[in-house]
């Protein structure tokens, strides 16, 4: 039987640590701009650090609660008030899509995380402080989600840069550009939210792409949005999903779905087009995007988290060492709704999915 952390009744709090959390509005509607920046002051460091080491993760240690299991995210949902206001407020407004990113700057980070992952498929110690802003954030999205064919299964991801992956276009490249995407664009179940944290950086952070598909759109025209709504696209299905040695699948995909005024997208380099004039509008939709594409970069401490259905993403190639001293990122995915999961999870494991992408092949 799992053990669950006590929490105080009359604040919510793990252990009555933290003081009561005064809500803060979100934005109703898009604003002038739709990335939302909250970087914390010293005041809010202070707090954020107190709280989560004597209201969070003593409460999760004593309960001998394991990082990255889902009682640990459970105990997230209940303390994030350890997140400051500001940054709840901001990601309250990315839930109610009044938002399409936020980055949360100077978090409290882990002083000596452990030494950065060089290889695909290193299991390193999970970073204590990072895995728990992680969970709060997942969780004030949604719920924590992950896929059978992708890490096994993990609902938490480490981004590095490995010896095998140096020219992939794959979470684990440095010497090419990663192309813009939405996660899992092939995929028929896709995170509504991804969330980065930030573990480690280097000197020269290389920059997240960053593209809001609102800012695509506008440099498009009538006839070619279209044309993206029509179902005249494939995808292929990436590598990180063919663990098992499964085909090399391509998969119909519409890349524009949603009313007018809250398209959605699904995007991704390995996008074809089955005609002359769907290439066109590809080949236009990718130009509209790299002139779109905004740079963020990512510091130690820093959380990034942005909704997949109307943002793309990528990175900039950088230099690895590959020597314990990397960039080293960890990645969740939020489902607003789990419902339609429901079919695709085992009992012993309802946050993982799995479905048989030949048979979505075959139609």
């Amino acid at each position: 039987m799992s053990t669950r952390t006590e929490v105080d009744s009359e604040n919510g709090s793990l252990n009555g640590r933290l003081a009561p959390v005064v809500p803060i509005a979100a934005p109703a509607a898009l604003g002038p701009d739709p990335l939302q920046v909250v970087e914390l002051t010293e005041q809010e460091l202070a707090a954020a650090t107190e709280a989560l080491e004597g209201g969070f993760l003593a409460a999760v240690e004593q309960a001998e609660i394991a990082p990255e299991s889902e009682d640990f995210f459970d105990a997230a949902e209940v303390i994030d008030g350890a997140l400051p206001h500001r940054a709840r407020a901001a990601l309250v407004g990315l839930r109610r899509r009044a938002l399409h990113a936020v980055v949360i700057r100077g978090l409290p980070s882990d002083a000596d995380p452990g030494p950065t992952p060089t290889h695909n498929g290193e299991l390193p110690a999970p970073p204590r402080r990072g895995n728990a802003w992680l969970a709060m954030a997942v969780r004030r999205l949604g719920d924590e989600f992950a896929y059978q064919m992708e890490k096994k299964g993990a609902t938490v991801h480490n981004i590095h840069p490995t010896h095998e992956g140096a020219k992939t276009q794959s979470n684990a490249s440095f010497t090419v550009d990663l192309s813009l995407h939405t996660e899992n664009a092939f995929h028929p179940l896709r995170p509504d939210y991804v969330c980065l944290y930030c573990v480690r950086s280097t000197a020269e952070a290389p920059g997240t792409r960053l593209v809001m598909l609102d800012d695509i759109l506008a440099r498009l025209t009538d006839e070619e949005i279209a044309v993206l709504r029509e179902p005249r696209f494939t995808i292929r299905v990436v590598d990180s999903h063919k663990a098992e040695g499964e085909a090399d699948i391509e998969l119909p995909v519409t890349p524009l779905t949603g009313s007018p005024r809250r398209p959605q997208i699904r995007w991704h380099e390995t996008l074809r087009a089955n005609d002359n004039i769907a290439a066109k509008v590809a080949a236009a939709f990718a130009d509209a995007a790299h002139d779109a594409t905004r740079h963020v970069s990512l510091h130690q401490g820093d959380l990034l988290a942005f909704a997949n259905h109307t943002c793309l993403h990528g990175r900039d190639a950088f230099d690895a060492q590959l020597d314990g001293s990397d960039r080293w990122l960890i990645r969740g995915y939020a489902l607003r709704d789990r419902t339609h999961t429901e079919p695709y999870v085992a009992p012993a494991r309802p946050r993982v999915t799995r479905v048989d992408l030949a048979a979505v092949a075959a139609g």
